[in-house]
Formats: C-alpha cells, sequence, structure tokens
C-alpha cells in the first residue's frame, strides 16, 4: 500500500489508521500523486479535506469541508475520517473502536467528560470518531471505576512509582526502555544501591511536605527479574521509609512467568504489597515461548 500525503503532514496518524484495515500490509509513503492500485491519497485541498482510495479494483474518493482552516487537528481528523469511510466502504470492515488508533479511549473519554459532560463525550465517539455502542458503554464504564478510584485522592497526597528497568530477555513487541539481565547483572547491585538513596531522599521530601501516599507501584522491566535477596532489599527499603500500612493499593508487577518463584511471592506478601500484575501477552505458551 502507498499513502501519498499531499499538502500536510499527517502521515503518523494516517498511517496507524491503513494498519487497522491492513495490520501486515507494508506502507510506503510519497509527497506526489500516485495512480496506481493499492493507493491511498490523502490531501488538503484548500478548504476541503480530500482522500482516495484505489484498492480492490475499486476506486473511492471522499472530501469533508474543513471548518477552520488553522486548527492542524481539525484537518487531521477530517483526513482520517474521509480516509477511514472509503475503507469501510470498500472492505465492508467497521471496526468497533472507529478512528481510535494509539490511546488509551477510557482516557480520551474521562478528558473530554469532564470538560463536556458524558453525554457530549459519548456522541463525540459515536458520531464523530465512529465508535461502536459497544465500545462506547465499556469505555464509561472503566471511566466510571477508575473516576471511583481517582477521587480517593487529595490534593496532599501522592503515589510513588519504583522503577526496575531490566527484563531476563526483551520480548518482541516491548518499545520501554529497559535491558537484559543478562546484558546488564554488574549494574543492577549500583542501580539499586542509588534507587534505595533516591528512595530515602523521596520519602524525606514527602514528610516535610505532609504529603501522605496513597499508591505504590514497582513497575519496570520486570522488577522480579531481580534475585530474591535484591527484591527484599529494596521492599525492605520502601517499607522501612513510607507508610505502606496506610496506602490503598500497592502493587509488584510481575509480568513475565519465568520470573516468578514462591519465595519471591513470599517476600512481596511480607512486606507489604497486595497485589502483583502479571501481563499474559498470551496463554498459548509456545506463542510466549516465541515472544
Amino acid at each position: 500500500m502507498k499513502l501519498c500525503l499531499i499538502n500536510h503532514n499527517f502521515r503518523y496518524e494516517l498511517e496507524k489508521l491503513i494498519r487497522i484495515f491492513l495490520p501486515f500490509e507494508k506502507i510506503e509513503f510519497s509527497d506526489t500523486v500516485i495512480n496506481e492500485e493499492n493507493v491511498a491519497v490523502t490531501e488538503i485541498n484548500q478548504d476541503i479535506a480530500v482522500a482516495t482510495l484505489n484498492f480492490n479494483e475499486r476506486n473511492i474518493k471522499k472530501e469533508i469541508k474543513v471548518k477552520n482552516l488553522s486548527d492542524e487537528k481539525e484537518k487531521e481528523l477530517l483526513l482520517a475520517t474521509a480516509l477511514f469511510d472509503c475503507f469501510t466502504e470498500i472492505t465492508g470492515y467497521i471496526p468497533n473502536w472507529g478512528l481510535l488508533t494509539g490511546v488509551r479511549p477510557a482516557k480520551l473519554f474521562s478528558r473530554i467528560s469532564s470538560q463536556s459532560g458524558e453525554k457530549a463525550t459519548e456522541n463525540y465517539f459515536k458520531d464523530i470518531l465512529k465508535v461502536s455502542d459497544l465500545k462506547i458503554s465499556l469505555c464509561k464504564e472503566t471511566h466510571k471505576g477508575e473516576a471511583e478510584i481517582i477521587n480517593k485522592s487529595n490534593k496532599d497526597s501522592y503515589s510513588l512509582y519504583v522503577s526496575i528497568p531490566f527484563c531476563p530477555s526483551r520480548c518482541s513487541y516491548c518499545s520501554f526502555v529497559s535491558h537484559s539481565v543478562e546484558s546488564a547483572k554488574k549494574l543492577i547491585p549500583e542501580y539499586l544501591e542509588k534507587l534505595f538513596e533516591e528512595l530515602i531522599i523521596t520519602s524525606e521530601i514527602a514528610k516535610k511536605n505532609n504529603l501522605k501516599l496513597s499508591t505504590i507501584y514497582i513497575g519496570g522491566g520486570t522488577p522480579t527479574s531481580i534475585s530474591e535477596t535484591q527484591l527484599e532489599a529494596l521492599m525492605k527499603t520502601i517499607m522501612d521509609n513510607f507508610p505502606t500500612d496506610s496506602v490503598l493499593e500497592y502493587t509488584v508487577e510481575a509480568g513475565r512467568p519465568d520470573t516468578i518463584t514462591e519465595e519471591k511471592l513470599n517476600i512481596i506478601k511480607k512486606y507489604g504489597a497486595t497485589r502483583i500484575s502479571i501481563n499474559p501477552q498470551t496463554m498459548n505458551d509456545d506463542v510466549l515461548k516465541v515472544i
């Protein structure tokens, strides 16, 4: 598939949109019009957003008027909408999440709701973003669940995030900053030493400002990839310097099943964590090993 970008630079959003319909297709880009099969031409033509799709031996063109030419977000959205309409008409496939790509839908729903109200947000998701009723209902449910938790946070409360940027190996889908334990093993002791110093300083700042700890999250990387001794030293440092008995939620991320041992689970429980976060990227062991 070739994507032509004429009089605009909305490459990222339009590429992600195409991948909704053609997830494994290689996409090439051009700043001039190409007239051949498997080509999407997107153009801002004065005050018109235009998308033309030549695909599956069909050629469809959609045009939408731009009301505010100085609003780049509006132009991007209208181009995406025009291209989306071309794809749905040719393929017959209507994605449940509509135009949404690369965002946390419930977070977007919450942000718009706080500005415009829930009903207006529902209408925006349905009429503008083309999200299905099923997914809008899911966003509403998630938004309400998150709001109940967020509302427990006060102006004088804070959350503690502790980063352990090490993993047994890099998973094929991963885009986070992390290092394999094998290649960075010698760095871990010094990293933890500096981390413990930072935790102590952070706790002193919180106490000085009369802040109340509400949640703790030990993330990464994969925190359970460090040794039992190192994990216990980390969690003891946290317990010795922060009021872990009064937090609403204390999570340790244990994303890799191959890093979890009974001893590590006992340490996590011993030092006050109330839950672990396991990320099942797949329930198929063979696929998981390949990843």
